[in-house]
C-alpha cells in the first residue's frame, strides 16, 4: 500500500492529518462529561448528535436517504420518539433512547466521512434519532407549568442557561445550545431539523430573560384576544442642529476625512404626552399592551417617569430607544431599553447597539444637515461598542422577543446568524432613519428573517427624521414603521395628519409545522398584524 507524504514548512515529509470520527470531532469542542454520563442529559446528547450531523450534512437523509434506505426506519418512529422523549425529560432513560445510545457509543470511531456518504447507515439512523429525542425531551421548557414529572429538569435546564448561557454541559466557549422559538419547514439546514432546540456557533453572548410568571400566564394564551402595541415616533420634529460634531479620544483619526457626532434633540420628552396618547387609545376602547419609542427618544433618568405612565394605564412592556450622552469626552452609550411589569415591579433588559452609524455625503445631504456636519466628511455615531450580546425575552405562550438597534439588523454577522438559529417571535428594531418604505434598507433584512426562521419583524423610526428625509425627486412620506411577518407580508405604516401615534394591533396565529425529520409539531405561535389605528389625542397640532 502506497503511502502519500506532505512537505512541512519546515521541509520534513510528514503523513496527512488523521480524519476526524465522531469521537475527536466531539472531543475537540470540549470540555464535556464523559462518555459514559452525556445520555444522562439530553442537551448534551443534543450537541453532540447536531454536531456531528451539520458537520457531514447526514442530516439530509431525513428527506434523502440513501439508495434502498428509507426515512423514518419504522412506521411508528414518530410516535416512539414522542413517548420517549417525555420519559426521559422526568430524567429516565428510556429503552429506545438507550439502544440508540448503545449504537453512537460503540461507534465513537466511525470516520465522518463514513457518515456523510451514508455508509454507516446504522450511525446515521442513531444520530438522526437521538436528535429528534432529544430536541423533544424539552417540548416543556416553555410551558408556564411543565408536563408532570419533568419540572425539576426543566427548572435545572433554565439554571444551566442562567448561569452558563447554554443549556448543554459542554463547554460554552466554542458551542452552545439554546431554545428555540420559530422555524421554517422550507428547505433543509440543521436549523430545519429541530423545534425547542437551536445549535449556535456563534461566540455571541446570549441573554435569556423570563419576564414573572403572572404577566407570562397573561400571554399564556394569546390567541384569545389581540395584543395592542402602541407606536410612539418621538421625536416627531428634529433640527439640524440636533445633530453635533464633537471630538473623539482616537488619537490617529484623520480630522480631515472623518468626525464623530452625538444626537442631541432638544424637543423634551416627558410622561404628559405619552399619557395623553393612552388616555385617547383608552377613550376608543383599545387596551394598549406595549409602548414602543424609537433609537435614541429618551434619555436613561426618563425610564421612571414614562413607567409611572404606563403603570397608570395597565401598560405591560415598555420598549424604548435610550441615549446616553458621554461623559468627560469620552464616547456615549445608544440601547434599547425592554421593560415588563409585573406584580413585583419592572424587570429590565437593556440590548446594546453594536455598529455605529456612519453618515456620509448622501445622507447629510439627505437629511439636510449641511448646516451641523460637512458632507465632505464620513461622520461615524460616537458611542462606545461593547462586547457583543443578544437579549431574547420569554414572554409566554412559547413567544419570544429580540430587541435591536437600528445597524444591528441590517449587518450579517454573527447576531443575524444567531437570531436565525434561535427563531425569536418578534425582532423589535427601533432606528433613527427616514421613512420605513418597502424599497428601503430595513424591509429587505426583515424579509431575511421573515422567511427564515419566520420571525415577524417590526421598525420604527422617528417623524422627525422621516420629515427631514428628503431625497431628490421623492415625494415627501409620513411611513413611520413597517411590519414584516410571514403571513400578511410586508406592511407600511403611515402617522396620519393630526395622529401622535398608531396603535398595531397584532395577535397570536397557533399553527401546525413539521420539522425536517417528520415530526408533526401542534401551537406553534407566530406573531401576525391584523390591523392599525391612528390615535390623535385632543388638543394637539396636526
Amino acid at each position: 500500500m502506497k503511502t502519500f507524504l506532505q512537505t512541512s514548512p519546515s521541509g520534513w515529509s510528514e503523513p496527512p492529518p488523521a480524519e476526524h470520527t465522531i469521537r475527536t470531532y466531539f472531543d475537540a469542542f470540549g470540555p464535556a462529561p464523559a462518555w459514559d454520563l452525556l445520555v444522562q442529559w439530553p442537551a448534551d446528547v443534543y450537541c453532540l448528535c447536531s454536531l456531528v450531523l451539520d458537520q457531514t450534512e447526514a442530516y439530509r437523509f431525513a428527506v434523502a436517504p440513501p439508495f434502498r434506505r428509507r426515512w423514518p426506519p419504522t412506521p411508528d418512529w414518530n410516535s416512539r420518539v414522542e413517548t420517549s422523549a417525555r420519559d426521559w425529560a422526568t430524567g429516565a432513560l428510556p429503552w429506545f433512547v438507550r439502544q440508540h445510545w448503545s449504537v453512537l457509543r460503540e461507534a465513537r470511531d466511525t470516520t465522518l466521512s463514513a457518515i456523510r456518504a451514508g455508509e454507516a447507515w446504522e450511525v446515521c439512523e442513531a444520530l438522526l434519532t437521538l436528535h429528534a429525542l432529544a430536541d423533544e425531551a424539552y417540548a416543556g421548557l416553555d410551558a408556564p407549568t411543565p408536563p408532570a414529572g419533568a419540572a425539576d429538569s426543566m427548572w435545572r435546564a433554565w439554571s444551566l442557561l442562567d448561569r452558563a448561557g447554554t443549556l448543554s454541559n459542554v463547554s460554552s466557549r466554542r458551542v452552545r445550545v439554546l431554545p428555540k422559538s420559530s422555524f421554517t419547514p422550507r428547505g433543509i439546514t440543521i436549523r430545519s431539523m429541530s423545534r425547542y432546540l437551536a445549535l449556535c456557533y456563534e461566540s455571541v453572548d446570549v441573554h435569556w430573560g423570563r419576564i414573572d410568571s403572572e404577566v407570562r400566564a397573561l400571554a399564556a394564551a394569546p390567541d384569545e384576544r389581540p395584543y395592542n402595541v402602541l407606536l410612539v415616533p418621538w421625536p416627531r420634529s428634529v433640527r439640524a442642529s440636533d445633530f453635533r460634531a464633537v471630538q473623539a479620544p482616537l488619537e490617529n483619526m484623520d480630522t480631515t476625512v472623518f468626525g464623530f457626532f452625538e444626537f442631541t434633540p432638544e424637543e423634551s420628552t416627558n410622561g404628559d404626552p405619552l399619557g395623553s396618547l393612552l388616555e385617547a387609545s383608552v377613550a376608543q376602547g383599545d387596551r394598549v399592551d406595549a409602548v414602543v419609542l424609537p433609537e435614541a427618544a429618551i434619555l436613561p433618568g426618563q425610564i421612571p417617569v414614562l413607567e409611572e405612565v404606563l403603570e397608570r394605564f395597565d401598560v405591560r412592556f415598555l420598549v424604548a430607544g435610550v441615549r446616553q450622552p458621554g461623559i468627560d469626552g469620552g464616547f456615549g452609550r445608544n440601547y434599547v431599553h425592554f421593560g415588563a411589569r409585573g406584580d413585583r415591579g419592572w424587570q429590565r433588559f437593556e440590548q446594546d447597539k453594536h455598529h455605529r452609524w456612519c453618515l456620509d455625503g448622501n445622507q447629510v445631504r439627505q437629511y439636510h444637515l449641511a448646516r451641523s456636519l460637512d458632507p465632505a466628511k464620513l461622520w461615524w455615531e460616537a458611542i462606545d461598542l461593547r462586547p457583543r450580546a443578544v437579549n431574547v425575552i420569554d414572554v409566554g405562550g412559547g413567544a419570544t422577543a429580540a430587541p435591536l438597534v437600528c445597524e444591528d439588523l441590517a449587518r450579517m454577522d454573527e447576531v443575524a446568524d444567531l437570531l436565525r438559529r434561535i427563531g425569536p417571535s418578534i425582532v423589535v428594531a427601533v432606528l433613527l432613519d427616514g421613512p420605513q418604505l418597502s424599497s428601503r434598507w430595513p424591509c429587505r433584512y426583515a424579509a431575511v428573517l421573515a422567511d427564515e426562521p419566520g420571525s415577524a419583524v417590526l421598525t420604527l423610526t422617528a417623524y422627525g427624521m422621516v420629515r427631514r428625509s428628503r431625497p431628490e425627486g421623492l415625494p415627501l412620506s409620513r411611513v413611520i414603521a413597517l411590519w414584516t411577518d410571514k403571513v400578511g407580508g410586508i406592511q407600511e405604516i403611515s402617522l396620519a395628519r393630526g395622529a401622535q401615534g398608531v396603535l398595531l394591533e397584532t395577535t397570536v396565529r397557533l399553527r401546525t409545522t413539521w420539522t425536517a425529520d417528520g415530526r408533526r409539531h401542534e401551537r406553534v405561535p407566530e406573531i401576525i398584524l391584523v390591523g392599525s389605528r391612528q390615535i390623535r389625542p385632543s388638543g394637539h397640532a396636526p
